[in-house]
């Protein structure tokens, strides 16, 4: 099967996503199989690597594919299950419009590591825009949010990121769409001890958020919170 290249049509990705997803709900990739390699997907529809990547990232993102360390890609089990939604606050704090309790702590180009360089289909030689912000209440560090940004986005580290960031990538032309979120705690370490001006033991809340617009990776950001404060709330719908 060929991909389309008129002008209208879908991106490459998106028809070579809508094609994966085809064989594998047609049974032509069952659940537990292994799917062809990037290489194998590149040489049959003569398309680049990033353009298999873009595909591949967004069956993972929903659930269809998964990849294993030593086994490759394989097939999931796709069953209906409900979807939850993650919203989360701090003692009524708004982290997308309060200012003043926000500051940024550094803004940086660094090399993107392996997880940053597989969810924007990018090389881990590529650079990328590393934000790192805190959220204080009564000049107490509350939350610290390391955000890593798509090359392809134009900002750079001589920009205002005081403000509200969403705001500033929609300004960009990549205003994020939908998130994905992830959400775990664990007892602070030393480091982050210091980094929330702790002594004692502490428990943190773990959130990792990407963000996307209309399914093109935009977003990755690493977000720590002191337990104590944090409300979860979970809208459940089908």
């Amino acid at each position: 099967m060929k991909l389309k290249y008129d002008v209208g049509d879908k991106p490459l990705w998106a028809q070579l996503f809508d094609i994966l997803l085809d064989r594998i709900v047609s049974k032509e990739y069952n659940a537990g199989d292994k799917m062809p390699t990037d290489l194998e997907i590149m040489q049959e529809f003569d398309v680049s690597r990033m353009t298999v990547r873009q595909a591949m990232n967004k069956l993972i993102n929903e659930g269809y594919i998964e990849r294993r360390r030593g086994k490759g890609t394989i097939v999931l089990e796709k069953e209906n299950k409900v979807e939850t939604i993650l919203k989360s606050s701090f003692n009524g704090v708004l982290e997308k419009n309060d200012i003043k309790n926000r500051r940024v702590l550094n803004v940086e180009m660094v090399n993107a590591g392996q997880e940053i360089a597989d969810f924007f289909n990018i090389t881990t030689k590529d650079k990328v825009l590393r934000l790192v912000r805190e959220i204080r209440i009564n000049n107490m560090v509350v939350s610290i949010h390391e955000t890593f940004l798509n090359p392809i986005v134009p900002l750079d580290e001589q920009g205002d990121y005081s403000g509200s960031l969403y705001e500033k990538l929609m300004g960009a032309g990549y205003g994020i769409s939908n998130v994905k979120e992830k959400i775990s705690a664990s007892l602070m370490n030393q480091k982050q001890k210091e980094l929330f001006e702790i002594k004692g033991d502490e428990a943190m809340i773990n959130r990792q958020r990407r963000g996307f617009c209309h399914d093109f990776p935009v977003e990755f950001t690493n977000s720590m919170y002191l337990s104590q404060g944090y409300e979860l709330i979970i809208d459940l719908c089908e």
